[in-house]
Formats: C-alpha cells, sequence, structure tokens
C-alpha cells in the first residue's frame, strides 16, 4: 500500500517470464494484463494524475508458474517513461 501519492506520473516497470500473464492493478487508477513469454520481458506503463492520492493498494496477480517482479516510481509532471 503507498499511503499517499502527489499529482504527478506514476511510472511502472514489470519483468515477467514463464507461459501466461500477469495481471496489475493500481488501486482503482488502472488494472492492465502482461502477457508473459519463456524468456523474461520488461514492460513500462505510466500513470499521469491530476490530483494527490491516498493509500493506493497495488496487486499483482499472476498465472501458475510465473516469475515476476514490479518497480513502481513517481516524477512531477505529465511524462511518458523513456
Amino acid at each position: 500500500m503507498i499511503p499517499s501519492i502527489k499529482a504527478g506520473t506514476i511510472a511502472v516497470a514489470t519483468e515477467c517470464a514463464g507461459e501466461g500473464k500477469t495481471t496489475i492493478s493500481i488501486g482503482e487508477l488502472s488494472t492492465y494484463d502482461i502477457p508473459c513469454a519463456t524468456a523474461p520481458e520488461t514492460t513500462y506503463n505510466a500513470i499521469g494524475l491530476g490530483s494527490s492520492r491516498h493509500n493506493v493498494k497495488i496487486t499483482v496477480t499472476a498465472s501458475a508458474g510465473i516469475h515476476w517482479g514490479l518497480s513502481v516510481g513517481w516524477r512531477p509532471g505529465h511524462e511518458r517513461p523513456s
């Protein structure tokens, strides 16, 4: 749970390996699926916030046998990840 996020951009990097999918849920802001393959692959997503949010819960659900990693960052403004 992230206690507080200021207005700006949340950057999410997800890596997964294995046959299936990983579902990422960033509170009520966004939920999306990432297809996973045998070789590890990284997917980048950005969520722009026009106002602060509080108590943002992050949930990862993966198919059986999937290995995954998640990194979440923040920066001011609304820029796409590079």
